[in-house]
């Protein structure tokens, strides 16, 4: 009376020791595997995090490098435009009279 037809198969309903630990050992897979994936997910959440931190950190930096640069080439700027007048005046002084 345990047998079963189905789409034309019969099927044994009995419950046995190895259908036992074959449905034992599937949950206890699926436990373990989600478990797994949740501390996996957790750790991804913990490194973007840490990511996200250090992204900010260097755009900040980025930005103080820009303003260091920008005062460095108006620096370098003001020193050619000495430079230039000290060698007009070199040139002047030094040019032969006519």
């Amino acid at each position: 009376m345990s047998d079963q037809k189905h789409f034309g198969m019969d099927i044994d309903m009995k419950m046995s020791l190895g259908n036992m630990i074959t449905i034992g050992t599937l949950l206890t897979a699926i436990v373990f595997g989600w478990a797994n994936f949740r501390s996996d997910i957790e750790a991804n959440r913990l490194a973007t995090a840490a990511n996200t931190t250090r992204i900010e950190r260097l755009e900040i930096q980025s930005g103080e490098m820009k303003d260091r640069l920008t005062r460095m080439e108006v620096t370098l700027q003001n020193v050619s435009v000495q430079i230039d007048r000290a060698v007009r005046l070199l040139e002047k002084d030094t040019s032969p009279p006519p």
